[in-house]
Parts: C-alpha cells; sequence; structure tokens
C-alpha cells in the first residue's frame, strides 16, 4: 500500500505526538520563555508561562485554551528557540503547531483563530529565516 491508501497514517502520528507531548510536558514554561515573538502581542510578555503552556496544553486536548495561550499561539512564527529550550526534549515548536491546528477548529475545538488570509504568510517567514542571520544580527534586528 501507499500513503494515499493509509490516511490513518497522519492522524495516528498526530495524535501519538499528543499523547506523548500531554505524558511528558511538565508545564515549566521553558519553551515560552525562550520564544522571541512574546512581546509582540499585546501583555503577553507578562504572562506567566506554566499558565500560557497549559493553555497551549488544553488545545491538544481539544479544550479551549486561556486567553494568552492564544495570543502565544498567533504570534508564533516557528523560530524553533522553544524547542532547544524544552528540558524534556520535546518538539515545543510542533506542540504550538498541533494546538494552533486545534485552535482553527481542525482537531474538534470550537474554532477561536481564524485562518490566515494571506496565502504566501508562511513562505514569507521561511524565507526570512533562510538568510541566516547570525545571532548578534538577530538580537539587533529582534530589538
Amino acid at each position: 500500500m501507499n500513503a494515499i491508501e493509509k490516511p490513518d497514517t497522519l492522524v495516528q502520528h498526530l495524535y501519538a505526538f499528543i499523547d506523548d507531548t500531554l505524558s511528558r510536558c511538565t508545564r515549566c514554561g521553558k519553551c515560552f520563555e525562550a520564544c522571541p515573538m512574546t512581546r509582540y502581542a499585546e501583555g503577553l510578555s507578562a504572562a506567566d508561562p506554566k499558565a500560557v503552556v497549559s493553555g497551549v496544553l488544553d488545545w491538544l486536548q481539544q479544550k479551549s485554551g486561556n486567553e494568552d495561550s492564544v495570543k502565544w499561539l498567533k504570534v508564533c512564527t516557528q523560530s524553533s528557540r522553544c524547542i532547544e529550550a524544552c528540558p524534556e526534549g520535546i518538539n515545543a515548536m510542533k506542540m504550538v503547531r498541533v494546538a494552533q491546528m486545534s485552535a482553527l477548529g481542525s482537531l474538534g475545538a470550537p474554532a477561536v483563530l481564524k485562518s490566515r488570509e494571506e496565502k504566501d504568510f508562511f513562505r514569507k517567514i521561511n524565507a526570512f529565516s533562510e538568510t541566516q542571520l547570525s545571532a548578534d544580527e538577530m538580537d539587533r534586528w529582534q530589538r
């Protein structure tokens, strides 16, 4: 059989990732603290990291997360800094991406996010990230 004949494979992978994340995440908030984008959502930089991550985990369970978790889902640009920050080795960027899917209503939870209107949004992010800025250049850009 080829992948086209196995539509459940992706769904199985997704739910296996959710189960693994929910079982290993300690809700320490290190992923949130490492995110360079939190300063771009009103009040998010002052949010409790543990509460925000708990809200993201709620989204993984198809429950509405808290307001600050929604703000984080909205500003995530997949910088991947959260991945290295996780002491449990969870791919936190993927965790946020799957939570975004849930908040968009794609996994059964009520939709609270609208899909992006601009079809090239993520292509632009990828193009920007491919410029391979040095750490000093990234720090200057993020000020």
